[in-house]
């Protein structure tokens, strides 16, 4: 069994808005440098996932979109952005990630079954960080995390790369997570069956069907355990 990380067992406990209003008043920079707080965190992660695959580090992304954030606000103040950067950087890592509710307990249970891998997009300085936190480095039998190797999901050999360390044919194989376009189909692409758990207001790709489609990973128990 194949899992994401982020979105499916854990989650920040913070939202992006809300570091960015901490970060802002942490470095003592006015708010209105970003404008709107809920249109700045929504450009925040539209550009991380543009940028994630080009810069090898968290800091090195973070300090690329804070200088883009106020580039597009007019502003070319290398020394707020550096400053807001690293703000953003401390708040988030205090404030840090969770488990969703019985995910541990899932993961231990399923491994008594199964081998069990994870699949996960982003620098690998800030994911192999998450998961040491959250205590998941010994659970998994096979990680791949995309900064490690360069293959970014949907694409299909990031699938394949972690199904080969597992020694698991894809057929053989479910991929749990909670973003379609890239868990469901790229997992679809390689071959996998794939179970969705699936956000309030997410709409499925056309052409695509996922094989099982959950509130959240701990529904799984009622379905394979």
């Amino acid at each position: 069994m194949l899992f994401d990380l982020d979105g499916t067992l854990c989650y920040y406990a913070l939202s992006v808005e809300q570091v960015l209003d901490r970060a802002l008043q942490r470095a003592q920079i006015p708010a209105e440098v970003l404008g709107d707080p809920h249109l700045a965190a929504a450009r925040y992660a539209e550009l991380w996932g543009d940028v994630q695959e080009t810069l090898e580090s968290a800091e090195r992304i973070r300090l690329h979109i804070m200088e883009r954030l106020l580039a597009e606000r007019g502003s070319n103040d290398a020394t707020c952005a550096a400053r807001l950067s690293d703000a953003y950087g401390a708040v988030r890592e205090e404030s840090g990630v969770r488990l969703f509710s019985g995910a541990a307990e899932l993961l231990r249970d399923m491994k008594r079954r199964c081998a069990l891998g994870l699949l996960t997009n982003g620098p690998s300085d800030m994911q192999w960080a998450k998961i040491r936190s959250l205590g998941l480095d010994g659970l998994f039998d096979a990680t791949v995390v995309a900064g490690d190797v360069g293959l970014y999901k949907p694409d299909v050999r990031a699938f394949e790369l972690l199904l080969d360390r597992l020694h698991v044919r894809a057929s053989c194989a479910l991929f749990v997570g909670d973003s379609f376009d890239l868990d469901v189909v790229g997992a679809h692409r390689a071959g996998l069956r794939t179970a969705w758990i699936r956000r309030d207001g997410a709409s499925p790709a056309e052409g695509i069907v996922p094989d099982l489609e959950i509130a959240g990973v701990a529904s799984l128990r009622e379905v394979l355990l």
